[in-house]
């Protein structure tokens, strides 16, 4: 999204933090409206909020970064019922123009059960929070806990963004969550805030104000709670085990083409927002790869990668159920692989509610390394019932082929 800005209410943080010349070394606990922000000694700053589930339990969405210059964004679930890799999550953002949809998959659980995808700080999730009003976060447990939702206020979430970019000296800055410039990170710049000398007639009361706003920030200050020890070791992007990349130059080459010349792919919209992931198996990388930007249903393909010789690389197609007369197709909405037994499942939905639509499954054959359609589930009645798309009506199975 291009729209950037401040809002004015914000004004009066900005000076004052370029009145202090350099970051502080930690922030206590401050809030604004719904949220509040700290940071640890190490200027590790966490922005949160929290709020309760459909089920009554406690949640908590925060957004949290490192300090050095263009660290990634993390944007962390925290929820009561225990968390597992695999878990599907998705927040709706609302908005006063278009509503805006992220899916994502927990490829690990971190300390205090949580879960987190992180990227730039300008890709299109965060530019829809900061444009939001409130957001709705389902995570899919599965099992008797099945879908929960958790409504969340925006309220306050810019001003504590932009407190956080205050403390990190990312003011004016292109690596800035909020309060973006020109100016490049980490580059040294020496910006301070020069006021003209007061008046005679206006000293005293100037000298009154600034007392009184001493003494408030000592009582806030010694109100504060400390900030919790620092996670940044958990959020090593250079860590030879993760799968997940936000910027197009981490896809290979051949994989990306496939995106653009075949299936006409948007994929410098898509990939920033939902991210790409790929699975290592000896010489062999399977790549999942977002296509297009959507809602509800995003669309997915998935291809094959030999990195010692990318004339291999081949893209898979799956099957739809016979009856239906249609082609094998490339792409699958909300795709999931599953690494383990390298099924293949799609969801695509038939309501913004999540309550209804088509959930497919596929294998793969050993000796040709090619996918079979196994099961076609549909549920045509939206009637707010939410729940695992694996226990929808099922409409089509391999059984009626006498597979």
């Amino acid at each position: 999204m291009n729209n950037r800005f401040l809002c004015s209410a914000c004004f009066s943080i900005l000076v004052s933090g370029l009145a202090s010349g350099s970051a502080s070394a930690e922030l206590a606990k401050t809030s604004y409206a719904d949220w509040t922000v700290q940071c640890d000694d190490k200027n590790y700053c966490i922005a949160e909020t929290s709020t309760k589930g459909s089920n009554g339990e406690a949640f908590r969405l925060k957004i949290e970064r490192g300090a050095k210059a263009g660290s990634e964004v993390y944007v962390t679930y925290r929820p009561k019922t225990a968390l597992e890799v695999g878990t599907r999550a998705r927040i709706e953002i609302e908005g006063k123009v278009d509503n805006y949809g992220f899916f994502g998959l927990a490829d690990k659980i971190y300390t205090g059960n949580e879960m987190t995808f992180g990227g730039p700080a300008n890709r299109d999730l965060l530019a829809n929070l900061r444009l939001g009003q409130k957001a709705a976060i389902q995570i899919e447990f599965g099992g008797s806990a099945g879908t929960l939702t958790y409504q969340v206020s925006l309220k306050g979430m810019v001003h504590a963004l932009l407190k956080m970019d205050e403390e990190q000296d990312r003011v004016g800055r292109l690596d800035a969550v909020v309060a973006w410039g020109g100016v490049t990170a980490g580059e040294e710049i020496d910006i301070s805030a020069t006021s003209a000398p007061p008046t005679p007639s206006s000293s005293a009361a100037q000298s009154d104000v600034a007392a009184a706003s001493a003494s408030g920030e000592e009582t806030s200050a010694s109100r504060a709670e400390p900030p919790p020890a620092p996670r940044a070791e958990a959020r090593d992007t250079n860590d030879p085990t993760s799968n997940l990349v936000y910027s197009l130059n981490d896809i290979p080459d051949s994989i990306q083409m496939m995106g653009y010349r075949v299936l006409d792919c948007q994929l410098d919209e898509a990939v920033p927002a939902f991210g790409a992931q790929y699975f290592a198996a000896g010489d062999v990388e399977i790549w999942i790869v977002p296509c297009q930007m959507a809602d509800a249903n995003v669309p997915y393909y998935m291809a094959t990668h030999i990195p010692f010789n990318p004339s291999l690389d081949e893209w898979q197609e799956f099957e739809t159920p016979p009856d239906f007369n249609q082609p094998n197709h490339a792409l699958v909405n909300n795709l999931f692989y599953d690494q383990d037994t390298e099924q293949v499942t799609g969801t695509t939905y038939f309501s913004p509610n999540y309550d209804c639509g088509t959930f497919e499954r596929h294998e793969i054959e050993a000796e040709s390394g090619k996918y079979t359609l196994m099961e076609y589930l549909e549920k045509t009645d939206c009637d707010g019932v939410t729940g695992p798309a694996e226990g929808w009506p099922l409409k089509w199975t391999i059984d009626e082929m006498g597979g």
